[in-house]
Order: structure tokens, then sequence, then C-alpha cells
């Protein structure tokens, strides 16, 4: 039974902006950490296609559709430090490099984390292109809980047309495998696939087990509107 729940646990991470609740008082983080890139394709194929990373904004907004049922409001409220902040609908935050790795979430208040990846799961690798791969290895680290050592691999297979209720899009469909790092865990590789639309610089949608995740609306504010978003604290900015 522990087993399986961690599985669930770890297929649950693979999506980066679960809503989360808002904790008043946070136990510590485990210790943990990981090498980060341990392997990458250097150059692309003679005459490839390649696109390098988006540049969000303070204001941006965006709803995903988890299942057909879920809502889920992302605005994004700060870009610093090498990080994007997106905040949800209920004030917790979650982090993205400006390369769009995974660092963890947070809750609405105070600076401890209740979940790190440690450095970061490199959810891309840039430039990318069709056919390229990269592989990352980091600590996946719940407050409360254990730092499970993770090795998780990337594959760019094509260049795809996905329709989502927030549009069509031109998406490169990316295979995320990821495998706990125990020895002797017996865990099964978890699977999961992005399609992630370069004109927009968002995933569009994601393939967790048998859960779909799909783009609902996307919003970029006008520069006066960004301006004023950055002036803002986070829980006015997502009230927008």
């Amino acid at each position: 039974m522990a087993r399986q729940h961690l599985l669930l646990s770890l297929l649950l991470r693979s999506l980066p902006f679960a809503l989360l609740c808002g904790c008043s008082s946070v136990p510590p983080l485990p210790d943990g950490g990981g090498p980060g890139i341990v392997a990458f394709d250097p150059v692309p194929p003679e005459g490839a296609k390649t696109w390098g990373p988006p540049s969000w904004q303070v204001g941006d907004r965006f709803a995903l559709l988890r299942g057909g049922q879920q809502r889920i409001d992302l605005t994004v409220t700060a870009s610093e430090n090498g990080s994007y902040t997106l905040t949800d609908a209920s004030g917790n935050r979650m982090r993205r490099g400006h390369d769009l790795s995974n660092l963890g979430e947070w809750g609405r208040e105070g600076d401890q984390a209740l979940h790190e990846l440690t450095p970061a799961d490199v959810r891309f690798h840039w430039p990318v292109w069709i056919g390229k791969r990269w592989r990352c290895q980091y600590s996946d680290r719940t407050a409360g809980g254990a730092a499970l050592p993770i090795e998780t691999g990337y594959e760019v297979e094509d260049l795809d047309t996905v329709v989502t209720p927030g549009g069509t899009f031109s998406a490169l469909r990316i295979v995320r495998t990821s495998r706990l790092k125990l020895e002797g865990g017996g865990f099964l590789d978890r699977v999961s696939v992005v399609w992630y639309a370069p004109d927009l610089g968002l995933e569009v949608r994601q393939i967790l087990g048998d859960t779909s995740v799909e783009l609902l609306e996307w919003v970029r504010p006008s520069a006066s509107e960004a301006k004023a978003a950055e002036v803002l604290p986070p829980a006015a900015a997502t009230k927008q």
C-alpha cells in the first residue's frame, strides 16, 4: 500500500501546476539534492528547426482544465532571481525557472516550501528540436516526508497539431519518463506526454496516466496592465 501511495505521488507531481492547500504551519523539508542535468544531445541535426525558451510576463494569466472538469487558474505574479512565480486562485504559489524547469510549490504565505525539486526537474533543455533527448537527476522533497531520488528523461518526438478548449496549436510532443532511483525499489517507470506550443510558450496539453490537462484560456495583458501587475501584491494580481 505504501508503495502504491508513492507511485501515485510521483504521478501527481509530474503535473507542475497542482492546486495546493494553504497551510499555516509547514513541517521542514527533508535533506536531499541531485546533480541536475546528467546527459543531453549537444547539437541538432544539420538543417533541423530549433526553438528557444519563451519569455513570460508578470500579469500573464492562463486557465487549465484537468480531467475535463477541474479548472485551474494561474497568474504569473513575479519574475525574479531566475524564476517565475505562478499563483493560483487561492493564493498558493509554484515556481518555475526561466528555463521552465519545475522548482516546487509554496503555500499562500512564508518562504518555506511545501514541495521542492532540488536542484530542479528540467522540463526543457534549450534549444529544443525534434528528436532531442536529455536526462536530469534531482531530489523530490515534500515537507514532513522523505526525499525521493528521481531520474527523469525527456524526448521530443514530433510536432503535432493539437486541438484544446483554448484553441488549436502546433505543439512539440515530448515524452517524459521518470524513475525512482532507490536500490532494490522495484518501481515501474512513470510515463507522461506533454505538448508544448512554441508560438505560445506554454504546455497546452498533458496526459498524466489516464488524466488529461489542457489549456482552457490564455491572456497576455497589455504593457500598461503588466506594469500595474508588477506593483500589486500577489493576492491582488490574481483577482484581475
